[in-house]
């Protein structure tokens, strides 16, 4: 396991988050704050990235008379370098109409695609409210793991620097061997012409 792996999320969850994910048993430190978007986040990256859960009922209630707040709760998250909708059940469940609502199915369907291609913003669906928040930590998990590795890129640079400067002090070619001023003029001129370089009878 690596070391990234091994630095527990620090999750942030609005606090008007009702019924909201523990992330018991998961790499994870758990912090209730008020979020501008969205249900949970990383500490440090709560303007950067954010998980939207929704159950059934609330999404069929999103797409209906609810429609209004959700795009708007849609839209401030297409600014995030990373948002996502997270349902609490199956793309088959919405599809078939396993919900109460006096929604049409395959209207509220359309609506998810059309919600989804607008705003640029995944959907993903889940077999349980378990596989939702293991969904939920992971996209969370994966995303800090990208700015760790960017992270590191940006240290590269600083380690490779001085290990150059040592090899190529004064007086020290780009191979690594003495390169003194004498030869680096000699380079400068060119090589002596064939009359200069010429000796003895004939010259």
């Amino acid at each position: 396991m690596s070391d990234n792996a091994k630095i527990p999320l620090q999750v942030v969850v609005d606090s008007r988050e009702q019924c909201p994910f523990r992330f018991e048993g998961f790499n994870a430190v758990v912090e209730v704050a008020g979020l501008e978007a969205g249900d949970y986040s990383l500490q440090g990256f709560e303007r950067r990235v954010a998980i939207e859960r929704k159950s059934l009922p609330d999404l069929v209630a999103c797409l209906g008379v609810e429609r209004e707040r959700f795009a708007r709760e849609l839209s401030r998250l297409r600014g995030y370098d990373c948002a996502a909708v997270v349902v609490e059940a199956s793309a088959d469940d919405l599809r078939a109409g396993h919900f109460r609502a006096k929604l049409n199915p395959e209207a509220a369907w359309q609506s998810v695609l059309a919600f989804a291609q607008r705003y640029r913003i995944p959907f993903f669906w889940s077999d349980s409210r378990a596989d939702a928040e293991e969904t939920t930590f992971h996209l969370l998990r994966h995303y800090q793991h990208d700015r760790m590795r960017e992270l590191q890129a940006l240290r590269i640079p600083a380690r490779i620097a001085p290990a150059a400067t040592e090899r190529r002090g004064p007086g020290v070619g780009m191979d690594g061997k003495p390169n003194p001023p004498e030869s680096r003029q000699r380079a400068a001129n060119g090589p002596p012409s064939r009359a200069q370089a010429g000796t003895g009878a004939g010259t």
